[in-house]
């Protein structure tokens, strides 16, 4: 869309968001220390379609709808990140006895702790663990039993290998797999220290997490998302599935516009969903309770006419649609029509924006 200078083509990434309902992919190139859209490029499977649904399952099919997107949108990047959906992958902070040093092998002890809390043996995943509380290792000459806080993250390895196998096909080197969960971190709050909510809704699911400083305290799937709104329209207007999602889209141009109740009554479980995640972080932080400071919403159903006015109402708290372009370098003229797709491609933004190391970010 926007073309890479003939340098940065061996230095841009590729970020690949592969979900029930469609594929995201994200063309990103350092630029003086940015991070510069290329170009940008998606296929969906529209609600109520006669088509099956996008599925790692079937390698070769959705090789050939990734090759599809990466030729029409004339992306020239050879290298790609992809996200691993956050129903399959799992997240846990535990707590191990502190080591010496950032040094010392953990594993043993992590593999120890998280296998009594994984959904598969530890032999059957891959795990990938960092120590939160640096500042809590042992002084040297210190005494005492300490702990310190681990974030981890597993992912069976039958999934993974599902992966490597498609992008194998389409061509492409997938120099790393992550969770959705980081890829939106690092789009939609970066470097804010503010304890935030984000909640992700997909055409399937919604995710909701609550991170603070670059660490996911919590996260939380529903198996509900702008389908429902979908179903919602197709009811209260009578209208066939295909109709429906074509009637929510336009509702996505409308802004300014108040939220249908059609709309507000379909998103009422997600917010009941929202309020209960909000509970649950003060119930987990009772000893030194500390609010959720905002709230951002994302996902392709996020850019709803009126959604952060009723989640604000709803939720009495500040919400606001995420806008993942925040730290992207972006052609002023193309930032109406960047504003209207932003939202479904927050975790493609976020994985393509490891082209550059974190602490430049």
């Amino acid at each position: 869309m926007f073309g890479a200078k003939k340098e940065e083509v061996s230095q841009a990434l590729l970020g690949v968001d592969i979900g029930t309902t469609g594929v995201k992919v994200v063309e990103l190139a350092p630029d003086a220390g940015r991070v510069r859209l290329v170009t940008y490029g998606y296929a969906d499977v529209p609600f109520g379609a006669d088509t099956s649904p996008i599925s790692i399952d079937e390698p070769r099919k959705l090789a050939q709808v990734l090759r599809g997107i990466i030729k029409e949108s004339g992306m020239k990047a050879t290298k790609a990140v992809a996200s691993l959906p956050a129903q399959s992958v799992f997240h846990a902070i535990i707590s191990i006895p502190a080591p010496k040093s950032l040094k010392e092998d953990i594993r043993p002890i992590v593999e120890s702790q998280a296998g009594k809390l994984l959904p598969l043996p530890v032999s059957e995943m891959i795990i990938d663990s960092h120590i939160i509380d640096k500042d809590f290792l042992p002084k040297e000459g210190e005494t005492g039993v300490k702990t310190v806080r681990v974030q981890v993250t597993a992912a069976p390895k039958t999934l993974v290998e599902k992966y490597l196998a498609v992008f194998a096909l389409a061509k492409i080197e997938l120099i790393s797999l992550e969770t959705e969960v980081f890829a939106l971190m690092r789009s939609l709050i970066g470097k804010d220290n503010a304890k935030t909510m984000i909640v992700d809704i997909g055409g399937e699911r919604t995710n909701i997490v609550i991170a603070e400083r670059g660490v996911p305290y919590l996260t939380r799937g529903i198996k509900s998302g702008g389908g429902a709104v979908t179903q919602a329209l197709s009811s209260a207007m009578s209208l066939g599935l295909p109709e429906a999602e074509a009637t929510k889209k336009d509702l996505v141009l409308a802004t300014g516009a108040a939220m249908p109740p059609a709309i507000l009554s379909a998103i009422k479980p997600l917010l009941h969903e929202v309020k209960y995640a909000l509970d649950m972080n003060l119930q987990e932080s009772a000893q030194a309770p500390k609010p959720v400071d905002k709230v951002i919403v994302t996902g392709g159903s996020a850019s709803l006419a009126g959604i952060d006015a009723a989640m604000t109402g709803t939720l009495n708290m500040n919400v606001y649609v995420g806008d993942p372009w925040a730290r992207i370098a972006t052609p002023p003229e193309s930032r109406g029509v960047l504003d209207e797709v932003g939202s479904r491609l927050a975790v493609a933004i976020g994985l393509a924006m490891r082209v550059i190391p974190e602490k430049d970010k």
